[in-house]
């Protein structure tokens, strides 16, 4: 009689980042197809195909998996934005790339992460809230720091407080969450072209 296969064992020899991704990708498809309040972790798992054991070896809850699906995008974000700050180039060339390579081209690479974050981060408890602020605090001085950087240099006109214009260049840019379609006629980088022509000629001198 054959020897039934034993699950566990497969289970075992897993890869574990393999694992790892294919919760991450099964909350990411529920929660923007049901919302995060109403998505079990049974759904989670069940979906992944793996096990409420393989979950909370990864994750301590599901709380810390939406938390995971916003540092995803913000640290790759973030990479993106000290390489494009650290460039020698002229200010208003930095921002013009700035608004293209940094908040624009990755809405249409994490565009699902993106729009549950905005969704859902209302459920997100204080501390956990606190350690995404300090990113997002680093992502929106970048922006600033780069009106004030032009404006001191005179190619920006001082168009008021330069913390209202950083978060009008990301407002406008996060906000094609709700209406960019990934099969739209324009690219992610042809709507960064056109709002980077349209915030650059109402802030040269």
């Amino acid at each position: 009689m054959a020897k039934k296969p034993d699950r566990d064992a497969k289970r075992v020899q897993r890869d574990p980042n393999a694992t790892r991704q294919a919760l991450l990708d099964s909350a990411v498809g529920l929660f923007e197809q049901f919302g995060y309040d109403v998505t079990s972790v049974q759904q989670i798992v069940d979906k992944a195909e793996r096990t409420k054991g393989a979950f909370y070896h990864y994750f301590d809850s599901k709380e810390d998996l939406l938390h995971e699906i916003h540092d995803g995008f913000i640290d790759y974000q973030l990479e993106l934005a000290r390489e494009v700050v650290a460039r020698d180039i002229p200010i208003d060339e930095k921002l013009h790339q700035f608004i293209v390579e940094v908040l624009m081209e990755p809405i249409g690479r994490y565009k699902s992460e993106i729009t549950i974050y905005l969704h859902e981060q209302r459920f997100l408890a204080e501390d956990a809230f606190g350690q995404i602020r300090v990113k997002r605090d680093e992502f929106a001085d970048h922006v600033n720091d780069l009106i004030v950087t032009g404006v001191e240099a005179g190619v920006f006109t001082d168009r008021g407080p330069s913390r209202v214009v950083a978060f009008g260049i990301i407002g406008m840019s996060a906000w094609t969450h709700t209406w960019m379609a990934s099969s739209g006629a324009l690219s992610p980088r042809e709507i960064g072209e056109i709002f980077a022509g349209m915030i650059l000629d109402g802030l040269r001198a």
